[in-house]
């Protein structure tokens, strides 16, 4: 260790014999030092950006799984109120579908005339044979037990709450809630978030002639979105995303916009769908404004540091 400093103390008294020689190393390792701190400032706050990045991915996935979860609490509380409706269940019970049907038009009137458009509820008799039920409903009679997840129906894709009705251990029908997946676009709005649901193309079979006709467009392979829910430039531009880099990053950036994409499956386990959700990066107090802020102040900091020591140096 010694024999090392006493090598380096010598080196360092022959360069400083030797002016130009002396002067051109320093300058060499000062660009060196420059150039390295440099690249230690960009990478560290590419790292940073990542790490916000991150933690909104995790902040916005949060979010949709509290909605999901909310919206299972909403259905459950209309579900109570409506389990206490005597005449409405002992019509059900005798397939009075002429009570039924009044009962139901009108709660599904109040509901649109109160702002919930993609609300309503049904009512569906084990007694009535006019026409099959689809499997759901026959899992709820069979098992006796309450369902809840998304449903791609003949008109449409729903969140569904499905309880089963029963007398003396014995099922007589089956309270259907249901709400559009296409709801959650408003109340992301109001928080200041972008939404879209995409449906997989698979999936399209399922919907009605009347559903289908002229209100999907091709995302891109593997997915379709129903237009007239959407007119805004975060669901026209969607068809630029990069899927698969979003399965690797959790997120992407494109078109000004953040994004971040949530699988969906329904209440069988089959991969239905993709809900994406993000903001404008552009937008005044974003994170990723703020964050993209923070990267470019930090490097122009930086670059001026080094232009003004360059300059010193000359």
């Amino acid at each position: 260790m010694f024999t090392f400093i006493k090598r380096l103390q010598e080196l360092l008294a022959q360069l400083k014999k030797n002016k130009g020689l002396w002067f051109t190393t320093l300058f060499v390792v000062s660009i060196i030092g420059i150039f390295v701190s440099m690249y230690i400032i960009m990478t560290m706050t590419d790292r940073v950006s990542e790490k916000v990045y991150q933690s909104m991915f995790d902040s916005y996935e949060l979010k949709l799984n509290a909605k999901v979860e909310n919206k299972q609490e909403e259905f459950k509380k209309i579900a109570t109120v409506i389990q206490q409706d005597e005449l409405l269940l002992s019509a059900l019970e005798v397939n009075n579908t002429i009570v039924t049907d009044k009962l139901k038009k009108s709660l599904n009137e109040e509901f649109l005339k109160n702002g919930f458009a993609g609300l309503s509820v049904d009512f569906v008799s084990a007694a009535n044979k006019d026409k099959p039920l689809r499997n759901t409903l026959n899992t709820v009679l069979s098992s006796k037990r309450t369902l809840f997840g998304v449903e791609v129906l003949d008109n449409g894709v729903f969140f569904v709450y499905l309880v089963p009705l029963q007398k003396n251990e014995s099922v007589y029908g089956v309270l259907e809630i249901k709400e559009s997946v296409h709801t959650f676009k408003t109340q992301l709005a109001r928080e200041g978030s972008q939404y879209l649901f995409l449906l997989d193309k698979k999936m399209l079979s399922s919907l009605s002639l009347e559903e289908k006709a002229d209100k999907y467009k091709e995302v891109n392979e593997n997915y379709v979105l129903k237009q007239v829910e959407y007119n805004t430039k975060f669901a026209s531009t969607i068809n630029e995303v990069d899927f698969e880099k979003i399965k690797q990053l959790k997120y992407a950036l494109y078109s000004n916009y953040f994004r971040v994409v949530k699988k969906i499956t329904d209440i069988n386990g089959v991969d239905i769908g993709l809900m994406v959700t993000g903001e404008n990066i552009d937008a005044s107090g974003g994170f990723v404004n703020i964050a993209g802020d923070m990267t470019n102040t930090v490097t122009t900091v930086a670059l001026g540091l080094v232009i003004s020591i360059i300059l010193f140096l000359f």
